[in-house]
């Protein structure tokens, strides 16, 4: 593998307007990566702040079962443009038992998820019947 870094979309920018729940997006091979550093650039939103977009990345040890490794803080349909990351580094285990069928809680990673594949996914929510949208990217960098 070369010493410099993979540059991989888990979600290339765009704007979502459906409500939808636990979108997955298409599986990248990491699992030659050391590590790996997740961004999210919310570009913009267009609802209001009962509106709301979590993010979350996935991994999968065989392709099949998929544990979350993180979960970007919730953001309200009227915030402002931001960027954020989580870096997913094996090296640093982590001191407590993590439990595969949920979702960490918003803002939480679990740096010591890795597997053969990783994924975004994110859910919309509409709080009423007026319209959402959010745009966004989900990029990585695998090392």
């Amino acid at each position: 593998m070369s010493n410099y870094p993979r540059v991989d979309a888990l979600f290339a920018s765009a704007t979502r307007a459906t409500a939808i729940a636990n979108s997955a997006g298409t599986a990248i091979d990491c699992a030659r990566a050391k590590r790996a550093i997740v961004t999210l650039d919310v570009t913009a939103m267009g609802g209001v702040a009962g509106d709301t977009l979590d993010v979350y990345v996935d991994v999968s040890p065989d392709g099949t079962m998929w544990i979350n490794a993180a979960h970007f803080t919730q953001i309200a349909g009227n915030a402002a443009a931001s960027r954020r990351f989580v870096v997913l580094d094996p090296s640093n285990p982590g001191t407590s038992e993590v439990v595969s069928t949920s979702d960490a809680a918003g803002g939480a990673v679990r740096p010591a998820a890795c597997g053969m594949q990783m994924r975004g996914r994110y859910t919309l929510v509409d709080a009423g019947a007026h319209g959402q949208s959010a745009t966004f990217s989900l990029g990585v960098f695998l090392q």
